[in-house]
This record gives structure tokens, sequence and C-alpha cells, in this order.
């Protein structure tokens, strides 16, 4: 008599489960070097995205006191600018920050369309120039 001890063998449905997890984990590797690596073009669309959100509900639900004209020129400039230029992260976040929570309720008051522009002003004073000056009256008459 033998005191051998069976060996264990490891049965086809684990090696498969096994092969299966080994697949996904490199994936889910691939998918996050993918991602980190494109980080810049991620964050630039995704900000297109919600700028472009912002725009479209300004345009189908307009608010008194908001020039929708104004608003489509700034954001469309803003979004070829952020498109072209490189992204200074520190900017982003603050501007981030600013419009997060606008498209939230789906309703933008006229105090937020003016947060809406301010914040994409900040971000690239440049765009300034596609804002008109506000013209003042001269109240002030000469007698002769």
């Amino acid at each position: 008599m033998t005191n051998e001890v069976p060996k264990k063998r490891m049965s086809k449905g684990c090696l498969i489960a096994l092969i299966v997890v080994g697949v996904l984990a490199v994936i889910v590797i691939i998918a996050g070097i993918t991602c980190y690596l494109k980080k810049d073009e991620l964050v630039k669309y995704g900000t297109a995205a919600l700028v472009n959100s912002i725009k479209t509900e300004l345009n189908n639900n307009p608010v008194a006191g908001v020039d929708t004209v104004r608003v489509n020129a700034i954001t469309d400039a803003f979004i070829k600018k952020m498109n072209e230029s490189e992204l200074d992260y520190a900017m982003y976040g603050s501007f981030a920050q600013q419009i997060q929570a606008l498209p939230s309720d789906k309703k933008i008051d006229s105090a937020e369309a003016v947060l809406f522009m301010q914040a994409m002003l900040d971000f690239f004073p440049e765009l300034k120039e596609l804002v008109p000056a506000v013209e003042v009256e001269d109240t002030t008459t000469m007698q002769d």
C-alpha cells in the first residue's frame, strides 16, 4: 500500500476563467495607458461637449437680456481656441468649477448665462474682443 497523495488537477473551467481575467486585465491596462496619453484630447472633447450643450440650451430656450448671437460667437471661438492651444490644467480647473453646475438643472437663467460667458472670457481673455463695448451716452451738454 502506498501513501501517495492524489495530485490535484486544475479544472478546465478554472483555467478558462484565469485566461479571461488575464485578458480583461490587459485590456484595462491598455485602456488606462491610452487615456493617460490622450488626456488632453479627452479633456478638450469633454469641455467642447459641455460648452456646446450649454450653448444649445440657451439657443433652444432664449433668456431675456442674453444676446444669443454673442454667446454663440464666444462659444465657437472658445472651442476653436481651446482645440488649438496647450491645455493649462490650473486654469482649466478654475473654469470647470465655474461652469460645472450650470447644466445640472437643465434651465439656464440670465445670471448663469453671464457666468458662463465670463468663465470663457476668463479662460481666454483675448476673446473679449468679441464682446462689444457698452456705449455710454454723454449726458453733458455744451452751451454756446
